[in-house]
């Protein structure tokens, strides 16, 4: 008889930890709380046809663990690999007329070195790292277009994390698994038009929306290894005996149903998880958790915006970061990157945007974002977007045009934003990385034999929560149950430093155990102290 694996969120994590078990042969169920797969990389189409999401994705260049498995997901006699667009390429935008590209000054580039070396070279200090604000540490050291590169393109629109609390552990992770190590990957957009693309080239984005791209092709195979789905099933209480976990109740369309299996795992929201422990009476878990969530919420906002006119720009895979916006507005047009129709032949141009900083507040209505009503806050979108002038000379430029409101035809938040109490609540909270929670970031295996951790908020080599995250800590949950069963493990990519980082890191980890300074403040205080014992001596024999 088959080992019994219950999965427990079908998001991008429960479906890894599904694909991979499937393949050992195992006899896997998975349990999805809502009517679509996909989690928060889930889209789904409008009554209208128009494409929607929680917030559009994108696939960096060393997202080793996601392109491995993309391409082991058949679709249309390729694989979902092959639906990557090309990289894009961003714009930074302003309200008044300027480059569209931040000019970074000397002082931003020595500063960024610096704190990246510190960051690099470090190994037990980064756990300080990881509880230290960021933008206090470097906001008065930089330049304007420094400031804006840094903070409102790369940690907010680029990380998709809230800036006011990001780390600086975490600010540095990607920067430095991009320039460390020399990922690559092979790509081909178009037939006979193969291309390189290395780690610290441009993102790429998928050329359709993410469950027609991924998610319905990986469920269509998924089914046809075996998956069980029970879509509108939400697992409401745990059932513990003497270390393991014995049953789960579920609440399937409000017929509650026991099961029971070999192993569990969950691979669900954390605030869920959260809830979940504290029914269950699992109090060391709960603990942690509740931990783990404080002052973790991220409240960023997804939108699209739809116009009559078809705009051309001066790339073809183009996206945007508003730096002059209050609310920090980050969006690209979908059509550019598309190779289907976007929605209706009514909507020419189609943007999935981000509202990356919701506690600010906007000028229409003088009110943070996440205080607003839809339609204000659409409205406040819009004004912020379009009273760019960068953005309407670039406009002007490739179509000898302007656009003003009037040609926008369409415009919807995503639908998990609800409006109550006066304020727009997400009905699936995002955790996200920042000084409060790292330390508190579970592994994949729990005190019960039988019982396993998923998600992007676990422990893993990426560190970050993303899709990558997401994939790795699917295939480490899966490869506790592997393990469990004497069968092979699955294949892990692990992000780590190359290896001659490690003498660095070790002499580092020497000075913070004698509580010294960190390698790089260490030598540049060694540096001023031969420096100025040179000039001393050269002092004394200009005096003799």
């Amino acid at each position: 008889m088959k080992t019994k694996i219950i999965i427990f969120g079908g998001g991008i994590s429960g479906l890894t930890i599904a694909h991979e078990l499937l393949d050992k042969n195992f006899d896997v169920i998975l349990i999805e709380k809502d009517n679509i797969l996909g989690g928060m990389a889930k889209s789904r189409r409008e009554d209208n046809n128009i494409p929607s999401e929680h917030s559009w994705r994108g696939y960096a260049p060393f997202y080793k663990n996601t392109f491995e498995m993309l391409r082991k997901i058949p679709d249309n006699k390729k694989t979902v690999y092959n639906n990557l667009s090309i990289p894009i390429d961003f714009f930074v935008l302003r309200d008044n007329i300027s480059s569209y590209k931040p000019k970074l000054s000397t002082i931003d580039y020595i500063y960024s070195l610096y704190y990246g070396l510190k960051y690099l070279l470090s190994n037990k200090r980064k756990k300080i790292y990881y509880k230290t604000k960021f933008v206090p540490l470097i906001k008065d050291k930089l330049s304007k277009d420094g400031y804006d590169f840094l903070i409102k393109f790369i940690a907010g629109p680029g990380y998709g994390m809230e800036t006011k609390d990001i780390s600086f552990g975490h600010f540095f992770k990607f920067p430095i698994l991009s320039y460390t190590n020399k990922y690559t990957h092979t790509h081909n957009y178009k037939k006979n038009n193969e291309y390189k693309h290395y780690s610290n080239d441009n993102w790429h984005v998928m050329n359709k929306p993410t469950n027609e791209a991924w998610i319905d092709p990986w469920i269509k195979y998924l089914k046809s290894k075996g998956l069980k789905i029970f879509l509108n099933s939400e697992l409401i209480k745990i059932n513990t005996y003497n270390g393991n976990i014995i049953s789960v109740d579920i609440n399937q369309n409000d017929n509650k149903m026991v099961l029971k299996a070999d192993e569990y795992i969950l691979a669900i929201n954390p605030f869920n998880a959260e809830h979940l422990f504290n029914i269950s009476n699992m109090d060391a878990l709960y603990n942690q958790h509740k931990l783990l969530n404080n002052n973790t919420i991220s409240n960023q906002i997804s939108f699209r915006i739809g116009l009559n006119k078809t705009i051309n720009f001066s790339k073809k895979n183009i996206a945007f970061v508003m730096a002059d916006s209050e609310f920090n507005i980050t969006w690209y047009p979908q059509e550019h990157s598309w190779d289907t129709n976007i929605s209706n032949n009514k909507v020419k141009s189609l943007w999935s945007g981000t509202i990356i900083q919701s506690y600010n507040i906007g000028n229409l209505y003088n009110k943070k974002a996440i205080h607003l009503t839809k339609k204000q806050l659409l409205n406040e979108i819009i004004y912020q977007i379009i009273r760019s002038q960068s953005f309407q000379k670039l406009i002007f430029d490739n179509n000898n045009f302007n656009i003003s409101k009037k040609n926008i035809i369409y415009s919807e938040i995503w639908f998990e934003w609800e409006y109550t109490n006066d304020n727009l609540i997400q009905k699936n909270k995002k955790w996200v990385n920042n000084t409060y929670n790292e330390q508190y970031r579970p592994t994949q295996l729990t005190k019960y034999k039988n019982l396993y951790l998923s998600g992007a908020h676990t422990k893993t080599s990426i560190n970050i929560w993303s899709m990558e995250g997401a994939i790795e800590s699917g295939k480490l949950a899966a490869n506790c149950v592997l393990k469990k069963y004497n069968k092979q493990s699955c294949y892990l990519f692990e992000h780590t430093s190359p290896h001659y980082i490690k003498p660095f890191q070790n002499i580092d980890d020497l000075l913070y155990m004698l509580k010294l300074p960190n390698l790089i403040d260490t030598l540049i205080y060694i540096g001023i102290v031969i420096l100025f014992a040179i000039l001393y001596n050269i002092f004394l024999k200009r005096s003799n």
